[in-house]
């Protein structure tokens, strides 16, 4: 029920925002697309290295306007969006850039027969999304880090996990399409945009949800 009350909200906030987010996503939503364009061309190893940087960057002030926008209101940030960037997006790509090495402790489940991805699937989103209520909470400077994070998702840990796999498939279901042939890249490119910002919806939802319950305190277990 919590998980259908995360993922139908998430929709809702993003259709209910649409035009405020259009314009505050503009400037990185056309920047992450020239980028992924870049990746078509062959590229030097330091170019790439720096252009993947560049990118999480980019990615992290776009996430940062979803969760103020859908958490605090379309007033939080400025009409165009972030243009300039602080101390709060640069912590927001260091806790980002913590939690996806989260999912290397799992990886030699690949090695399991049948099963193994998705043993790995579980036990990284289970792990990724007990911190990751701290994306939303430094986003939105609501004091929630990767340990108050742990705590409160202690009885959310079945919801948490979901949600995390409803985000990963949101963020990177849609890199699917470019495998339908080339002409489908900048369409993959574009619906990975819009998943993304689907995705950081979700852990906005769940922000709300468990933040909102919970504050601070650990609570007893609601799955």
């Amino acid at each position: 029920m919590k998980l259908a009350f995360i993922l139908g909200g998430a929709f809702k906030d993003v259709l209910w925002n649409i035009a405020p987010l259009s314009k505050a996503l503009a400037l990185p939503f056309s920047v992450i697309i020239l980028i992924s364009l870049l990746y078509l061309f062959e590229l030097s190893p330091l170019s790439e290295l720096l252009l993947i940087i560049f990118a999480g960057i980019v990615q992290a002030a776009l996430a940062v306007v979803v969760h103020r926008v859908l958490i605090l209101g379309s007033g939080a940030v400025p009409q165009w969006g972030i243009t300039s960037l602080s101390k709060r997006e640069a912590s927001f790509f260091l806790h980002a850039f913590f939690l996806s090495f989260l999912a290397i402790p799992f990886l030699p489940l690949l090695f399991i027969p049948g099963i193994g991805w998705v043993l790995c699937l579980i036990g990284a989103s289970w792990l990724m999304g007990r911190l990751s209520l701290a994306l939303p909470g430094v986003a939105v400077e609501g004091g929630v880090f990767f340990n108050e994070s742990w705590k409160i998702t202690r009885g959310y840990q079945i919801t948490i996990t979901l949600t995390m796999i409803a985000a990963i498939a949101a963020a990177y279901g849609p890199r699917a399409l470019a495998l339908l042939g080339p002409e489908m890249a900048v369409l993959s490119i574009i619906a990975a945009g819009m998943g993304t910002v689907l995705a950081v919806a979700i852990l906005s939802r769940a922000y709300l949800l468990m933040v909102g319950t919970n504050g601070s305190e650990t609570g007893e277990a609601n799955l």
